[in-house]
């Protein structure tokens, strides 16, 4: 036999939510089997078998929310047919072990299972920031009843928060708070959302940054477009602001860097992470090696990975490694704005919306087509005059393509 655990899918996952199983508990299956999905904080992954088995007990249900580590089911290899006790047994050794690495580190979310029931532990988040280990129909409970769980003492496995200590904080009055009748609508955090609140704050609280705004004349970024699109070739503008932070990330390093408590690492690549909205809300996905890319070939590996993204179906290596962030608001109609950058990248890039605006030329007022940028960076990482360096070059690059 053997278990299935939640595998780490990203740098900076630490929790996943099963969303579906794709293959039923008895019956077998062979190497590279779609087992089940996972929804992590960027996008829906499909898990395949690493090896051939049968699925004896699933541990975690559809729904479940669980740590990285956390067991989901157990296996029977080719040719076995265990008995309840060695399931139970092998799920027990498992428990023990997750049980000793959490009392090793306080600070962890240790996986849970408690043996006598089929589902799997979860953290939720109390008012204290901690992570508090509960059962998942134990949080739908506190949830409905809006009980904080901060409040309410597990008696579970490894202090685990079931059922039964659920109900009997509801019979005490242990609710964190009245009901407040103004609330048109309650909706959950998805964990895009949540890993999203997680890094912005953390990266809100913990870097300095600036900001360096811009006017961009984008006339020959149109003209770009209209030759392209003359040779039957479609490409956006932020296909050709991709390329040219790329490039300028390429002749001014410092801004595709990253800060550590020791040094700063210059990045070998240069993986531009661009954001896309989705209905599970904003996705993540990098262009891998964007400066070895014409505006052509970021414009297909962007299709690409927008459609990807939408449909939820983003592989791990799709959203890992990015160096430098773009994000375009221009087809909304922003104008302008203040990215804030999200660590441990240094730099983000924001564009607006292009606009037909009054300009003076050689003394003459003209019409030219403007876009604004505002570029956010790590202070860390970047002083003024090296920041005002990229913000000249990326200018120059979108002006005249040199």
């Amino acid at each position: 036999m053997h278990l299935l655990h939640l595998p780490r899918l990203g740098q900076t996952m630490q929790v996943g939510a099963i969303t579906c199983w794709l293959t039923d508990p008895g019956t077998s299956y062979e190497i590279d089997a779609e087992l089940y999905e996972v929804e992590t904080e960027k996008n829906v992954v499909e898990i395949v078998a690493k090896l051939p088995g049968t699925i004896l007990r699933v541990i975690a249900p559809t729904g479940s929310e669980l740590p990285v580590g956390a067991l989901l089911a157990v296996v029977a290899d080719p040719g076995e047919d265990p008995d309840e006790s060695a399931i139970e047994a092998l799920i027990a050794a498992d428990l023990a072990e997750i049980a000793a690495t959490a009392q090793g580190d306080d600070a962890a979310a240790g996986p849970l299972v408690p043996a006598a029931a089929p589902d799997a532990t979860t953290p939720a988040f109390g008012a204290a920031d901690r992570a508090i280990r509960v059962i998942p129909k134990a949080r739908a409970m506190a949830t409905a009843a809006d009980l904080d769980l901060a409040t309410v003492t597990g008696t579970g496995a490894a202090g685990s928060i079931t059922v039964a200590d659920v109900e009997a904080a509801l019979a005490s009055g242990s609710t964190s708070s009245t009901v407040d009748t103004s609330v048109a609508e309650r909706r959950p955090l998805t964990s895009v959302a949540r890993a999203m609140a997680s890094v912005l704050t953390a990266s809100w609280r913990d870097v300095p940054q600036f900001v360096q705004q811009v006017h961009i004349d984008a006339t020959q970024m149109r003209i770009i477009r209209s030759e392209l699109a003359s040779h039957g070739v479609r490409v956006s503008f932020t296909d050709i602001l991709i390329t040219a932070v790329a490039t300028a990330a390429r002749e001014v390093p410092e801004a595709n860097a990253q800060f550590t408590p020791d040094a700063i690492h210059i990045m070998a690549d240069v993986n531009v992470t661009v954001a896309v909205d989705t209905d599970a809300g904003l996705l993540v996905p990098v262009i891998a090696q964007a400066d070895q890319l014409d505006v052509v070939g970021v414009s297909v590996r962007l299709r690409e990975l927008s459609e990807r993204a939408r449909a939820r179906r983003l592989a791990p290596a799709d959203t890992a490694g990015g160096t430098i962030t773009v994000s375009n608001l221009g087809a909304a109609g922003i104008e302008t704005g203040i990215p804030l950058v999200a660590s441990p990248q240094a730099t983000i890039v924001f564009a607006g919306a292009i606009i037909d605006s009054a300009v003076v030329v050689d003394g003459a007022v003209q019409i030219r087509p403007l876009m604004g940028l505002a570029i956010g960076y790590d202070h860390r990482v970047l002083d003024g005059a090296t920041a005002a360096r990229f913000t000249s070059a990326l200018k120059r690059r979108l002006e005249t393509g040199a």
